[in-house]
């Protein structure tokens, strides 16, 4: 990724515990380093396709000089919140926060924190149990995901039953479709869907064959990856229908798949 850095902007605000430092306010120093994908700018030369500086000086600097809070952590979470949502080509971004006269006895040059927050993207994986207790399998890895640091807004499609692909003498499959937003990186969110199904009894001895639970990743926002563990979009997604028709309900696909009709599918839920 390419990287800008706003560095130790200087701004008079109000966020401190004390009430001498709410009333009274003080000196606050902030630096900014913001990631974007390759930056167009660099090819096109056109302030149009880059970030706009002077638009993110007026962000923190709003952001600053109207909190009130107690905490510079807290700030520094506006003000990561408040730059993401400024600039969608935004991805990535570190927030240092300094507090040079905190009301802190002893000698020191600054209080500060620092945090790293990256664009929440709206992911959609296929999950699909044909062994054992199936739908309690998908509910299981439903709860899991739920539970993982840096997931919200979850949205769930029916469970459907559907014919085994690839190797058909084989029981019938529940699938299901859940989409989430996430901060998680992609290739970390793939490690711990590997741990959901392992804690799952999930086995790979066998290429298309049963399991607990299979668990893939679809969509990553808008994210391409071409890597051997790792491909984005998901291939093949858009013909088979254990994706598909679970999909359209969490995400209008807008095209008819020939596949649809010939696979059997049942709702479950």
């Amino acid at each position: 990724m390419d990287k800008i850095t706003l560095s130790k902007m200087e701004f008079e605000g109000h966020t401190g515990c004390l009430d001498f430092e709410k009333a009274e306010g003080q000196r606050f120093i902030v630096s900014i380093d913001i990631f974007s994908e390759r930056i167009k700018g660099c090819y096109t030369d056109e302030l149009s396709d880059t970030i706009d500086y002077a638009a993110v000086f007026d962000v923190v600097k709003q952001t600053v000089t109207s909190d009130h809070g107690n905490l510079i952590e807290h700030l520094a979470q506006l003000i990561a919140d408040n730059v993401l949502a400024s600039d969608k080509r935004i991805a990535k971004i570190n927030v240092t926060v300094s507090k040079p006269e905190a009301p802190v006895k002893g000698i020191f040059e600054t209080m500060e924190v620092t945090i790293e927050r990256a664009r929440k993207e709206f992911v959609i994986l296929s999950l699909g149990s044909n062994l054992g207790d199936r739908e309690a399998n998908i509910h299981a890895a439903e709860e899991a995901l739920m539970a993982l640091d840096g997931t919200e807004e979850f949205k769930f499609a029916s469970i459907y039953e559907t014919e085994p692909v690839g190797l058909e003498d084989q029981p019938y499959f529940l699938n299901t479709c859940v989409g989430f937003y996430t901060d998680i990186d992609p290739f970390d969110l793939l490690d711990k869907i590997h741990v959901i199904e392992n804690d799952l009894l999930r086995t790979r001895e066998v290429h298309w064959g049963p399991r607990t639970i299979d668990i893939d990743i679809i969509f990553y926002g808008d994210r391409v990856i071409m890597k051997p563990e790792l491909t984005l979009p998901h291939p093949r997604w858009n013909v088979r229908s254990f994706v598909t028709v679970p999909l359209r309900e969490i995400r209008e696909i807008g095209q008819d798949h020939p596949d649809d009709k010939e696979v059997s599918l049942y709702r479950k839920r």
